[in-house]
């Protein structure tokens, strides 16, 4: 794991809403590391929260929490290169296009599919909710 200060990472919606999401949050609120988003991925955690049912007033107070403690960036001032051959959902490049744009170390998320843990891209390392949560716990303990 990186310096735990100058760890960056996106957040995508898988891992926004997995069971894993108040320890992700709980650890960039105390500072083991950053969290990178951008409006894309604003909309797309609105959207698919919407599709799940979630209250308005519920879906709100969580992007506002998130609001509060990441760092956004603007994902659309990323405008060369091609993620064709290397992601093939085109819904997924705005994700990787946040990482390069918010310098993110790290891409958490559960869509392994599309995102393969441990490749990197962009300099930007692919991990699960959990990979990054046992890393962040053995960074926080100073092991």
């Amino acid at each position: 794991m990186e310096d735990r200060i100058s760890a960056r990472a996106v957040l995508d919606t898988s891992a926004l809403l997995s069971s894993e999401k108040r320890a992700l949050l709980f650890f960039a609120q105390v500072g083991l590391y950053t969290i990178v988003w951008s409006n894309y991925i604003i909309w797309e955690l609105s959207r698919k929260m919407a599709g799940m049912g979630w209250a308005k007033e519920t879906a709100r107070s969580y992007i506002e929490a998130l609001s509060d403690i990441a760092e956004w960036c603007d994902y659309r001032q990323i405008t060369g290169g091609s993620y064709e051959e290397w992601l093939t959902d085109p819904d997924d490049h705005p994700i990787m296009a946040t990482a390069i744009a918010g310098q993110a170390d790290f891409i958490v998320t559960w869509n392994v599919k599309d995102f393969p843990p441990k490749r990197r891209f962009a300099g930007t390392t692919i991990i699960t909710p959990d990979a990054f949560l046992t890393d962040l716990s053995r960074s926080a303990r100073g092991s």
